[in-house]
């Protein structure tokens, strides 16, 4: 497939958008139910999604893999990274959480570079460091207070990293919905066993962020596939940034908590690092 960058570039910001409505689910979910819980309701609700989205769709002889192997690898780095990461989200706020896995992006382009060969210019790298510094500003984080779960973070951000190159080259041979599908049965698998032992009766409302949350995740899930199979990883990889942005809108709109002054220098360096990678995407 011929790479179209602006394509997943729009993609990536489209998935950002459904992972902060996602994982605002999740912090919300985390006080109430098991995180075990939470994961296996959310792979369920994606799995069953993707096999029913294909199928009706007529795309059925999609959803048979043609890289089992590189899908089996996803689903579990999905189920440990994702794990990690629902621990540390249960304990940490959401924006130590934030600026911990959005080391991610950093591990993502030298992945990108070392496994698939995708160069970054020097432009490119300044704009990802540049992204970072904003983000490190726009949240301010309490890293004086690093413990165990924050270690549980970098852990999934490094995860994340390993996946998403993986899913780089899975997109070239299967489709977005047989790498989200598969990778989330992988994980009802393992689950499905422990529930009875732990599984807590949500109420209504709970029960409704609980189909929030798989329905996001399948969204945020199947939109970043498509960003990855249409742009290299170094140029998608930064807009993760932009998740922070839609997380501060989110507070400010619904929390009723609006930006400060740091927000603002932030939010001016992430766009700047943002129309750095648009002008390295449009040399592509």
């Amino acid at each position: 497939m011929k790479d179209r960058p602006l394509l997943g570039i729009a993609y990536a910001n489209a998935a950002m958008f459904a992972y902060a409505i996602h994982d605002s689910s999740i912090k919300a979910l985390s006080t109430g139910y098991p995180v075990m819980q939470s994961q296996f309701t959310r792979a369920l609700m994606i799995g069953a999604g993707a096999m029913l989205i294909l199928w009706l769709a007529g795309k059925a002889s999609l959803i048979r893999p043609r890289r089992p192997g590189l899908i089996a690898f996803r689903g579990f780095s999905g189920l440990v990274g994702f794990g990690l990461y629902f621990l540390g989200l249960a304990h940490l706020s959401l924006v130590d959480t934030y600026a911990l896995f959005l080391t991610g992006p950093l591990m993502i382009a030298v992945l990108g570079s070392l496994f698939l060969k995708e160069r970054l210019s020097i432009r490119g790298w300044f704009a990802l460091i540049l992204g970072f510094i904003g983000v490190l500003i726009l949240l301010r984080p309490g890293f004086g207070g690093f413990s165990v779960w924050g270690i549980a973070i970098l852990g999934a951000a490094a995860i994340y990293a390993l996946s998403m190159v993986a899913t780089r080259e899975m997109t070239r041979t299967d489709s977005s919905l047989t790498i989200v599908g598969w990778a989330a049965m992988v994980s009802i698998v393992v689950l499905a066993p422990i529930q009875p032992f732990i599984w807590v009766t949500p109420d209504t409302t709970d029960l409704l962020l609980m189909i929030g949350l798989g329905v996001t995740a399948l969204l945020a899930q199947t939109l970043t596939t498509q960003a990855y199979s249409h742009a290299p990883t170094g140029i998608v990889a930064p807009f993760d940034y932009v998740a922070l942005i839609y997380i501060s809108l989110i507070s400010w709109l619904v929390f009723d908590q609006p930006p400060e002054w740091h927000t603002a220098i932030g939010a001016i360096l992430l766009v700047t690092s943002g129309m750095m990678i648009l002008r390295e995407a449009r040399k592509v």
